[in-house]
C-alpha cells in the first residue's frame, strides 16, 4: 500500500514510537488516538517491519524519512501553478498570463530574462518596456536579457540583418537610453534558408538568486497572446528550476546560437 499520509501525521506516529522501549504484540493502543485511515495505512507497515526484526526506534526513523520525502514532494507541488490566457471566466480560478507576467516584472529586484517569438508593440506593452527601461536607468534592475524574433520586419532585413534589426528595435521597440541585452537567433543573421527561429516563451525574474521565479508559457510577449488567445503555461517558484532555464539561454549565447544586437 502506498502511504498518502501527510508528513505531520508520520512525524506524530514516529514520536509515539520513540517512547516505546519494547516491540508491542499489537499496534492498537499506539494507533488508537489516530484516525481509521492512519490505522489502515500504518499498521501493515509496522507489522511487516516487526517481522523483519525492526525496533520501534528504527521504525520511527523510517517514518521520519518518509515524512521528509512527503515534505519535499509537497514543496515541489507548491512550487508550480497553472497559468492561462483567454477571454474566459476560468480566470476566476486560474492565474491570468498577463497578470502573472506583469507581477513577475514589477516584483523583480535584480534581473529579468524575457524570451518570446513575437514582441508586442501595443501601447500597454510599450508602457511595460518603458517601466523596465526606467528601472534599468535607476539601477533598480542590474540586468535585462531579451530574446525575440522580429516578426514585424522578418522579410525586410536586407543585406545587413543585424543592423536592420538593431535600428528597428531602437526606433520602434526600445527608444529609451537604458537598453536590455537584446538577442535574436543567429540563423536569422546568417541568412539561413530554414525558417525555424527562436520560438520559446519564458519570463524569469531574479534568475540566479534564491528568489528566482519563472513562467514557461505558450503565450508570446504581446497583448494578443496574453489577453485574447487561449494560451497555457506553468509558473514555478523553484529557484533551482528557474536557474536551470536561465542557464540554457546563457549557454546558448556562449555557443553562438544567439546574436547580441548593437544598441
Amino acid at each position: 500500500m502506498t502511504l498518502t499520509l501527510p508528513a505531520q501525521t508520520l512525524r506524530a506516529v514516529a514520536t509515539d514510537l520513540r517512547r516505546l522501549s519494547y516491540v508491542p504484540t499489537s499496534w492498537q493502543n499506539l494507533l488508537s488516538t489516530h484516525s481509521e485511515a492512519i490505522h489502515k495505512q500504518l499498521e501493515p507497515l509496522l507489522v511487516e517491519m516487526v517481522r523483519e526484526g525492526a525496533h520501534p526506534r528504527l521504525m520511527a526513523l523510517l517514518l521520519d524519512r518518509l515524512a521528509d520525502a512527503q515534505d519535499a514532494l509537497q514543496r515541489e507541488r507548491n512550487a508550480w501553478s497553472f497559468v492561462w490566457s483567454g477571454p474566459d471566466p476560468l480566470h476566476a480560478k486560474t492565474a491570468d498570463t498577463f497578470a502573472t507576467v506583469n507581477q513577475l516584472i514589477r516584483e523583480a529586484r535584480s534581473s529579468l530574462l524575457i524570451v518570446t517569438y513575437n514582441i508586442g508593440l501595443s501601447s500597454e506593452f510599450r508602457e511595460l518596456y518603458a517601466s523596465i527601461a526606467e528601472r534599468l536607468a535607476h539601477g533598480h534592475l542590474t540586468r535585462v536579457d531579451l530574446f525575440f524574433h522580429p516578426v514585424q520586419i522578418q522579410d525586410q532585413l536586407g543585406a545587413d540583418p543585424l543592423a536592420s534589426i538593431s535600428t528597428w528595435f531602437n526606433r520602434e521597440v526600445w527608444p529609451w537610453p537604458a537598453k536590455p541585452n537584446a538577442y535574436v537567433d543567429s540563423r536569422l543573421i546568417s541568412g539561413s534558408a530554414e525558417r525555424c527561429y527562436q520560438h520559446a516563451k519564458i519570463v524569469i525574474a531574479d534568475a540566479t538568486t534564491p528568489e528566482a521565479k519563472a513562467l514557461v508559457t505558450s503565450a508570446n510577449f504581446s497583448e494578443t497572446a496574453q489577453r485574447h488567445n487561449f494560451e497555457a503555461g506553468w509558473l514555478t517558484t523553484s529557484a533551482m528550476r528557474s536557474i536551470e532555464i536561465q542557464k540554457q539561454f546563457s549557454q546558448s549565447v556562449d555557443q553562438g546560437l544567439f546574436q547580441l544586437l548593437t544598441l
